[in-house]
């Protein structure tokens, strides 16, 4: 009987105990996350659709159980505001310009000093020196940055040509509102800013509220907006540097929910990340010469006149080192160039 009584007591634990076992796997089987992700970008631009893509891979990668959903078009609003759902967790992710990275990480706004890196080559060796210090600053706070994006370069499309600095500073130039610090060097250098959210752009060109904007070519193409801006400086202003960030809280519960999944989505998040940085040169070619069958001229500048831009911002330099770049990383950045450049 004792021995019945005891076999008993042991079959009720190991029921208890593999009971208990199945419903943890069970319960993590089928415990999923959405990650949101916000973008001030179109779906139907190339960040929009590499998204996309990005979303797709974290699907498969951990069986559905991550799940990325993709806030297109600026629905969340501004990079600020952006920032602050990151902050609250309303959203988990988001894909930030410079503007909102310089929001985490204020040096990193220097990367996009006006005319410092002047093409695609020099973004690329640049990035490849500074990347892994500017991601140990980010990922030592509240955020994790899981891919950067070398998008190409911003360009002034205007209404009626702009070929040397003297004529830009005719126009009113509509900015970025949350670039506070560059609207405030244009002004400081006599330029007419006009403050400005990148969804209300087209409706002051029309009403003639501004006649000119910077922006990269592709966005442009997006949207359209070179049938209103007609003219195109082919002089790359500043390169177009981006990020995907995701919040420390959520890129831990990824890793709780599978001890691999961190590395897996890291991998295939930068993966995509550099064939689209591959892909767009040839997109922004694409979409200029799209662009110029429906009405844009890209005027054309002597060697002279192109000089006169870079001119004009070395003279403005020395002034913004130290209150609106970083004048440390501003030194790197240069020497970093003046090797690359001698070198060719």
């Amino acid at each position: 009987m004792r021995k019945i009584i005891l076999f008993s007591v042991f079959i009720v634990i190991l029921l208890a105990v593999t009971g208990n076992v199945f419903a943890q796997r069970g319960s993590a089987a089928a415990e999923t996350l959405e990650v949101r992700i916000a973008s001030p970008l179109p779906a139907a631009s190339p960040w929009g659709r590499t998204l996309d893509r990005i979303a797709a891979e974290w699907s498969r990668v951990t069986n559905g159980q991550v799940r990325l959903r993709a806030l297109h078009g600026g629905t969340e609003g501004s990079e600020d505001k952006m920032m602050l759902s990151l902050a609250g967790n309303t959203i988990q992710a988001a894909l930030l310009t410079s503007f909102g990275l310089s929001s985490i990480e204020p040096s990193i706004l220097t990367v996009s000093s006006p005319f410092l890196i002047r093409n695609d080559e020099e973004l690329a060796v640049v990035m490849r020196e500074l990347q892994g210090g500017l991601e140990t600053r980010i990922n030592s706070g509240n955020y994790f940055i899981l891919a950067w994006s070398q998008a190409g370069f911003v360009n002034v499309f205007s209404r009626e040509p702009v070929i040397v600095p003297a004529d830009l500073r005719r126009l009113r130039i509509g900015s970025n509102s949350e670039a506070s610090d560059l609207n405030n060097i244009f002004k400081a250098m006599g330029y007419q800013i006009v403050e400005a959210d990148w969804g209300d752009v087209g409706n002051m060109l029309n009403a003639g509220q501004i006649s000119a904007i910077y922006q990269n070519p592709a966005a442009i193409a997006a949207v359209q907006l070179h049938t209103v801006v007609r003219n195109m400086l082919p002089v790359n202003i500043a390169p177009v540097i981006g990020g995907i960030v995701i919040n420390q809280q959520t890129w831990r519960r990824i890793g709780q929910l599978n001890p691999r999944y961190q590395t897996e989505l890291l991998r295939a998040t930068r993966r995509i990340a550099e064939e689209f940085d591959a892909t767009m040169p040839r997109t922004i070619n694409d979409a200029i010469q799209s662009m110029s069958r429906t009405g844009l001229t890209v005027n054309r500048l002597s060697p002279a006149q192109e000089q006169q831009w870079y001119s004009e911002f070395e003279r403005a330099m020395p002034s913004l080192l130290g209150t609106a770049f970083d004048i440390e990383l501003y030194q790197n950045i240069n020497n970093i160039l003046i090797r690359h450049r001698g070198g060719r």
